[in-house]
């Protein structure tokens, strides 16, 4: 029998992951959205020699939620998000320049990787071409990150070092010399954990390879407990290798390795409460929200989350994939995947309830689809036969063809459209920043500290320093724009919404839930455009 194709197999899904992934980066050639605006601008700051500083704030996360007692711009950046996914661009950026097109060079090319790297986990734990490569289309999909993956934010450099953690981690289970795999693992888990926090979450790959190992396997001894203990040691010491400078950075830039982990993360009761400082968030004040927001809340998140699986799988594979899975541990050297997806899944129900609906749980998937999406592939046949006993037509080969056939197609249909509906809110987006940039360009004034609900995109439209409008009453809002000497407010009607997210549309005449009027603002704006107002802060220019 002869040997399939498997390195030309790589080399054409390379070039076609390329050849996807640049015709999305070239669709959108700009920060779409905070994330790629806010790591863009700290990668511009590295290449420019201003090192890890930013003359806005995306966030009051930046600064430990709340207002800090020097109110300065410029700030210490990466306060909350790490740092490998501005290193990566700034460093192209410091050769080739300072164009968003540079800065996505290395995530169109890790992205591109991902379809060559699932097509080799299906080859090596199913040893079919089948497998490989249904699994490497659905990688070129992905749902919604056919057109995020090119995007400067964290989806590629932590999909791909993620995966590589979560791999050797599973070849380390059945591998002659598991040592070394176990190291690279700690590694690699480690540069996720500098793309993601929530990378931490990777090392229970390793962990779980090194554990399995104590068990005797194909009647053979156990691993020694002296080498065992030494490769887990070194594992775990990699990993602190890592990130330990970037912890040492934090600790003495803000005080705390983790800056931002706290309240503001975990004992939030809504999305937006995570944006206010007009108050403390604290366990006790999570938990006299009560049981019925509580529970209702993780409730709502899990079904969220088993629905946003389906998308990234393509749909109908969801349901291969759920079936895979409760065979999957069987497999010892599936086990460390279990295991991590089990964990994160559960996490991002759990701990980032409200966060994990509104990306994080889109941002971590990218490390475990590699794995998911063989895993549905490979059980289609087993589980159409499963249902054969109620339609006995499931249990012909040819439907199993069929079924992966327009699994796949499907998935490519859900992806594009899915893809093309975020572009058309990108482009109004960028509309409405390019509007409000232009309006600071042609007056000349650029050096004024702006308050927007997006300062990075801001800063990328016309160069205003910035802060972001706190999600408090307006008493705090005024507090913030007196702190920083804000002259203008940027208000933005976004996604066809009908009000700005704070109600200061009608600017002075405006009335928070409080009953306190907008008195800081003028009455009316000084520029408005579709979806967006600008108006001068009371008492301030001529």
């Amino acid at each position: 029998m002869s040997r399939p194709p498997i390195v030309r197999d790589v080399v054409i899904l390379s070039a076609i992951a390329l050849l996807v992934r640049g015709l999305a980066a070239a669709l959108v050639s700009w920060p779409a959205y905070t994330d790629p605006a806010y790591y863009t601008l700290v990668a511009e700051r590295i290449a420019t020699g201003h090192g890890f500083t930013v003359p806005v704030i995306w966030s009051f996360l930046e600064v430990g939620a709340t207002l800090p007692a020097d109110p300065v711009l410029p700030v210490a950046s990466n306060g909350h998000w790490m740092p490998l996914t501005s290193l990566l661009p700034a460093a192209f950026m410091a050769i080739f320049g300072t164009a968003y097109g540079v800065a996505q060079v290395p995530m169109v090319l890790l992205s591109a990787a991902l379809v060559p790297l699932t097509y080799l986990v299906g080859w090596r734990f199913w040893h079919s071409r089948t497998v490989a490569i249904g699994a490497s289309i659905l990688a070129l999909f992905a749902g919604p990150l056919l057109i995020m993956y090119p995007q400067v934010a964290n989806f590629a450099p932590f999909g791909v070092t993620g995966a590589l953690a979560i791999g050797a981690s599973c070849l380390a289970v059945s591998a002659r010399r598991p040592g070394p795999l176990l190291v690279a693992a700690g590694l690699a888990a480690g540069l996720a954990t500098l793309a993601r926090v929530d990378g931490l979450l990777l090392t229970i790959a390793p962990a779980t390879a090194w554990l399995l190992r104590w068990r005797p396997r194909d009647g053979e001894p156990a691993w020694r407990p002296r080498p065992a203990l030494a490769w887990g040691v070194a594992s775990a010491a990699a990993y602190l290798a890592v990130i330990g400078p970037w912890l040492v950075r934090n600790l003495g830039t803000f005080g705390s390795p983790f800056p931002s982990a706290g309240g503001h993360t975990l004992w939030i009761t809504d999305y937006n409460e995570q944006f206010s400082i007009g108050h403390p968030v604290t366990l006790d004040g999570y938990l006299a929200a009560g049981p019925g927001l509580i529970m209702g809340s993780k409730i709502g998140a899990l079904i969220e989350l088993i629905g946003r699986t389906g998308v990234l799988l393509g749909g109908i594979f969801l349901v291969f994939f759920a079936y895979g899975l409760l065979r999957a541990w069987r497999r010892p050297e599936l086990v460390p995947f279990v295991a991590t997806f089990g964990a994160v899944f559960a996490a991002m129900v759990l701990i980032f309830t409200f966060h994990a609906p509104h990306g994080a749980f889109y941002h971590g998937a990218p490390a475990w689809l590699p794995f998911a999406m063989p895993i549905a592939v490979a059980a289609v046949p087993d589980a159409c036969v499963a249902a054969s006993r109620w339609w006995r037509f499931l249990g012909r080969p040819a439907t199993h063809r069929f079924v992966l056939v327009a699994g796949l197609a499907g998935a490519g249909i859900l992806s594009v459209v899915g893809s093309l509906a975020i572009y058309g809110g990108w482009v109004d987006d960028r509309r409405i920043d390019t509007a409000a940039g232009s309006f600071f360009v042609d007056a000349g004034d650029t050096a004024s500290v702006v308050m927007s609900d997006d300062p990075s995109a801001l800063w990328h439209a016309s160069g205003n320093p910035g802060v972001p409008l706190p999600f408090d009453p307006y008493p705090v809002v005024e507090q913030v724009i007196r702190a920083y000497d804000v002259e203008w407010v940027v208000l933005s009607r976004r996604g066809g919404a009908e009000a700005d997210p704070l109600g200061l549309w009608e600017g002075a005449e405006a009335v928070d839930a409080a009953g306190n009027r907008a008195s800081f603002l003028a009455a009316d704006p000084a520029f408005e455009a579709p979806g967006v107002r600008i108006y001068r802060v009371a008492g301030t220019g001529d």
